[in-house]
């Protein structure tokens, strides 16, 4: 049996646009939908405590590198001084398949860093304890420490298997000089407004190649996740499970989307995508040379700003809605990293003691200015410290909305994910009618699990 669930984790896919946060030194990059990492490393910090027989040792495996596996040292060394009865040992483990084979086999740290995502893989196939069982022991209210949408992100039949630390999602970027220019002063609240901003942002050149992009076609995970969402549209109900590919909402974005595409040229647009897609990130991304109106992006992107000496006079503001249902504002997919228990971990009562500092101390406050992430813990939402960083404000201001979008727990996620993207480019490229990729994505997502 555990061979067959090895087999079945290693293969799985990763969902369309999964969140990677990334800290203020730009030493790691948010992963597009098909990056990935595969590497291990011990941590340069120097930070790892010397052996105590007096000490039970608690090991921690996280998923971070450079300056940001120093600060994760930092509070590790924090837990360490803070209390005299464990002594963790951290790791840096960026390689997914480690992780995998180590909590399925004899040889699992205590506590391991994950996405939500992977925390729910890794408790559907019984690999962690449910921490809320741990909690409940230590008369621990998780409710009253966490926003809800947090703990909903690590929650499998009612018991939840990661406490939350960082949680990410996606805010609207835009150009404050080309706002101006066009005749704004206020970003868009509704995405009628947004389009009519971003057609008269556009600009091509006299062979009919965009030269300035205004609507928010890119990156490209925003733009199939976020500019659907913005109207209602979504590609699963609440309840996690029953997909919804026939979403109205998700018909009325497509239609916005290709009129924006057919005005200036499927194949245009699409090279201008193209281009900004190899650029992302980099010193040549099309919104950091002032290439772009509007961005669906994450926090990350001010670092990314910064650290590639761009000068563009960008604000950020929420997604907007739409006339009809203004209450969509800020609305984005919701993603968190977290801190979970493996089955096999040799010193749990201490990992549960150190998961309660990491997730919410003075150090996890710091932990989370130093990488730039957002909060899960509701006492930082109103926090100064964590306000004054970069745009940190809006996004606040989005998190406390509680729209934020989560994966649905399916067996067949990945395969449903590759469906979206293969039908959404039948239509982005004009091979078929919105209605008609619409109808046969339904057709096949009926046959899923």
């Amino acid at each position: 049996m555990k061979k067959k669930l090895m087999s079945c984790l290693l293969v799985t896919a990763l969902v369309i646009g999964t969140l990677t946060a990334c800290g203020k030194s730009g030493t790691s990059t948010p992963n597009t939908p098909t990056e990935s990492t595969d590497s291990s490393t011990q941590s340069e910090s120097g930070n790892t405590p010397a052996a105590n027989t007096e000490k039970k040792k608690i090991v921690f495996w996280y998923s971070h590198t450079g300056d940001e596996a120093t600060s994760f040292e930092k509070a590790i060394k924090a837990y360490n001084e803070s209390q005299d009865k464990y002594v963790v040992e951290g790791l840096s483990v960026t390689d997914k398949q480690k992780v995998i084979v180590a909590i399925s086999g004899n040889e699992a740290p205590d506590v391991i860093e994950a996405s939500n995502q992977d925390v729910i893989t890794y408790a559907t196939s019984g690999l962690i304890e449910p921490v809320s069982d741990m909690a409940s022991s230590d008369n621990y209210s998780m409710e009253e420490q966490f926003a809800g949408q947090s703990l909903i992100a690590n929650t499998l039949e009612d018991k939840v298997y990661g406490v939350p630390f960082a949680a990410m999602i996606i805010q609207m970027f835009y150009n404050k000089d080309i706002l101006k220019e066009i005749g704004y002063t206020q970003p868009p609240t509704t995405m009628e407004e947004l389009y009519d901003m971003a057609v008269k942002a556009t600009q091509v050149d006299e062979n009919g190649t965009i030269t300035r992009l205004g609507y928010p076609l890119f990156p490209l995970a925003s733009a199939r996740q976020e500019l659907i969402y913005a109207f209602g549209g979504r590609w699963w109900a609440e309840d996690g499970k029953t997909l919804t590919p026939d979403n109205p909402g998700i018909l009325d974005s497509l239609n916005m989307n290709l009129e924006y595409r057919s005005k200036y040229g499927i194949e245009k647009v699409q090279e201008f995508v193209a281009t900004a897609n190899t650029n992302r990130y980099t010193e040549n991304d099309m919104f950091f040379a002032g290439k772009q109106l509007f961005r669906f992006d994450g926090p990350w992107l001010a670092a990314m700003i910064k650290n590639n000496n761009s000068d563009v006079n960008y604000g950020v503001a929420l997604i907007p809605g739409t006339k009809a249902q203004p209450e969509l504002q800020g609305t984005s997919r919701y993603e968190t990293n977290s801190l979970t228990i493996p089955v096999v971990a040799n010193e749990k009562e201490g990992a549960w003691d150190f998961i309660k500092y990491f997730t919410n101390s003075d150090a996890t406050k710091e932990l989370l200015i130093d990488i730039a992430n957002l909060p899960t813990q509701l006492s930082l939402y109103d926090d100064p410290d964590i306000l004054a960083q970069p745009n940190f404000d809006v996004f606040v201001a989005a998190l406390k909305t509680e729209n934020g979008i989560q994966y649905p727990k399916i067996e067949d996620l990945s395969k449903y994910t590759s469906l979206i993207e293969e039908h959404l480019d039948y239509a982005y490229n004009g091979m078929e009618t919105p209605e008609k990729v619409l109808k046969e994505l339904k057709k096949q997502s009926d046959l899923l699990k």
